[in-house]
């Protein structure tokens, strides 16, 4: 039995670790392991460097990849600890959809790659934004080709059907519980708190069960489409974009940015003359917004187009379902 139904007469069980916890051994693990060798090879200029780097990226996928499983047997054990985590910090909060990262993330960050080509119209560019790294890496993005960009196409029909859908099976859960609860809330309001309790656990048991489906359907949907990501890019192209998700994530627990944002809560008067003597956390998240977040927003407003009816059969496969 689920930990929420359990405050309502649901059967106990032995709890295992916190996500929180594991969230936090994850995150070290990619801060001071995973990510500085991925810098390392990035840079390297010897013969064997592919081959390393390939080595790296496979490592930092399967942690991604790891990560997702353990929030799915969270999910299972206690699914309230994920979908409303009070461990998360501010920053991150603003991210989340059904218990992690939105996955037009994934795609918002891969166009912000896509877009470099237009953007970089000269080679100096390239040299001040990659700093020393060998020419192939500087310039893996220069001309992707148009498989890939097919590819990102596809993936973002696929999200376009398939969030709206996944948010109105969380919606619908939740509107269920209400309406079963306030429906028989009524003749137990007289006294009778042990079979009003007992009305409590059994609504809140189903609708514990199918948000559980629902986090694990959007788990299975943001490791597909990170796959989908890693197998379309080459080696370069998939370490650059890992790169800046992993980069994107530690940001996150940075003791700087956390700061500014608790600024936020000053008269804008003197954030401004905060913000004047350095970085503000508005320009430190300016790219990620610029990456079109706020197309997460105004796709996920249920309207299908052509492209995404289109996109259907793949979406089965996407799932893992068979038509």
């Amino acid at each position: 039995m689920l930990k929420a139904v359990g405050l309502f007469g649901g059967r106990n069980k032995k709890s295992p670790p916190l996500f929180k916890d594991y969230y936090g051994e994850w995150i070290t693990t990619l801060k001071t392991t995973l990510l500085p060798s991925l810098h390392q090879s990035l840079s390297d200029t010897s013969p064997s460097s592919l081959p390393r780097l390939s080595l790296h990226v496979d490592a930092l996928h399967r942690h991604f990849q790891s990560y997702y499983d353990s929030l799915d047997a969270a999910a299972q054990n206690d699914v309230a600890q994920i979908l409303f985590p009070d461990w998360r910090n501010p920053l991150e909060k603003p991210f989340l959809w059904l218990a992690d990262l939105h996955p037009y993330l994934f795609t918002n960050l891969l166009r912000s790659f896509l877009d470099q080509d237009s953007d970089d119209d000269d080679d100096d560019s390239l040299v001040v934004q990659f700093g020393d790294r060998p020419w192939h890496v500087a310039t893996a993005w220069r001309s992707p080709s148009n498989s890939l960009a097919q590819k990102v196409e596809q993936v973002e029909c696929g999200l376009r059907l398939m969030v709206p859908a996944l948010a109105a099976r969380a919606r619908d859960a939740q509107a269920a519980f209400v309406e079963r609860v306030a429906k028989n809330w009524g003749p137990f309001d007289g006294g009778k708190k042990e079979t009003a309790k007992a009305v409590m656990a059994e609504a809140m048991e189903a609708e514990m069960e199918e948000m559980v489906s629902v986090v694990l359907d959007a788990n299975r949907l943001r490791r597909s489409v990170l796959a989908e990501i890693i197998g379309a890019t080459s080696v370069y192209q998939a370490a650059l974009f890992l790169e800046g998700l992993a980069q994107f994530l530690v940001g996150f627990r940075n003791p700087e940015l956390l700061a500014q944002f608790d600024q936020c809560k000053t008269p804008l008067t003197k954030q401004c003359r905060l913000a004047r003597k350095g970085t503000t956390l508005f320009e430190w998240l300016d790219p990620i917004m610029r990456m079109g977040m706020q197309k997460s927003m105004t796709t996920g407003n249920g309207t299908v187009t052509s492209r995404d009816v289109a996109a259907v059969p793949y979406l089965s496969s996407f799932l893992g379902y068979e038509e």
